[in-house]
């Protein structure tokens, strides 16, 4: 994957997910059962966790350092988003939506350091088994996506355009 397509799959997975919660009464974000038990601010906070923890590796990186982020070790996906959940579920909505805005510049800005060969060349950094713009397509662009796809549903059924048979 080129740089360019890497940054305009970036750009249409945000405005998928923030079209899917454009204009929602405030009360809704934070009522849980929008994706499982978590609320849309809950599912905010998830997406920037785990993008947080891409722009970390993607910081390693350039500094020429084998990651130690969570993309490279085997871990218990559950648990680890269960973590992160106690951690951030308390949080304001208005802290959750800064930094879910805020990871995603950083993740522009770190991107932007890497050339093409760097960013797209699956054998530059062999330990990451693909390309650098694959990973990040894979862990943020995906995710972010899979999240979206999960808050249209939702919000269908908030807004009475789909029944729970549909």
């Amino acid at each position: 994957m080129d740089k360019q397509t890497l940054f305009q799959a970036l750009q249409r997975s945000r405005e998928r997910l923030l079209r899917a919660i454009e204009g929602l009464e405030p009360a809704l974000l934070t009522q849980p059962g929008a994706v499982g038990e978590w609320s849309v601010k809950d599912v905010l906070a998830h997406l920037a966790m785990w993008e947080a923890e891409t722009v970390t590796l993607l910081y390693q990186v350039r500094q020429g350092i084998k990651p130690t982020t969570l993309h490279l070790k085997a871990f218990d996906t559950d648990r680890q988003n269960a973590v992160w959940y106690e951690k951030s579920k308390d949080r304001p909505w208005e802290r959750v939506w800064a930094d879910f805005q805020g990871v995603r510049v950083q993740t522009l800005r770190r991107l932007e350091a890497f050339n093409e060969q760097e960013l797209s060349s699956p054998t530059r950094f062999p330990w990451l088994g693909k390309s650098l713009a694959d990973l990040v397509y894979e862990w943020v662009v995906q995710h972010e996506e899979e999240h979206a796809a999960d808050l249209e549903i939702w919000r269908r059924r908030q807004t009475g355009q789909l029944t729970t048979t549909n």
